[in-house]
């Protein structure tokens, strides 16, 4: 069953950034796009490069080991035929929350 988790405070991410949060054991790239928050699998399957450490790019982040360009709001890579998974992000007063299987 699915529920929402918190996983941040929106003071913990300011606007343009990143920060590597952990929610059941599972490593995630939570990031505040102008007040959107987003969440995806922190590490690329490419290269295994966190993507929390990576480099925005409008709506996309880029691993910062390698080129690999995915979509916050869905996972695809747009550079490589890859994917992470994405999360339902909601903000819940001043917290972060994940909607997690």
């Amino acid at each position: 069953m699915a529920e929402w988790v918190e996983v941040a405070r929106v003071s913990d991410i300011p606007p343009s950034t990143a920060k590597c949060v952990v929610a059941r054991g599972l490593a995630l790239a939570l990031f505040n796009l102008d007040g959107e928050f987003y969440a995806l699998e922190d590490t690329c399957p490419r290269d295994e490069g966190s993507l929390s450490q990576g480099d925005l790019f409008g709506d996309l982040v880029q691993c910062p080991i390698e080129a690999c360009k995915y979509e916050l709001a869905t996972g695809h890579c747009i550079t490589f035929d890859a994917r992470v998974q994405a999360f339902a992000v909601k903000v819940d007063g001043a917290a972060v929350k994940v909607k997690l299987e």
